[in-house]
């Protein structure tokens, strides 16, 4: 009798995908926040 092994899919050659979600997050959260206050003062010395 023959052996049958279950069939795999390809190994990729590449490493895992870097994970650079959560510091782009960050940035952006953090670039509304500056103009935001940067808008507040604007606003509050405006007259």
């Amino acid at each position: 009798m023959a052996k049958f092994k279950p069939a795999r899919g390809k190994k990729s050659r590449r490493g895992p995908v870097p994970q650079g979600g959560l510091p782009c997050v960050i940035v952006v959260i953090a670039g509304m926040l500056l103009i935001m206050l940067f808008l507040y003062f604007v606003m509050t010395h405006a007259s």
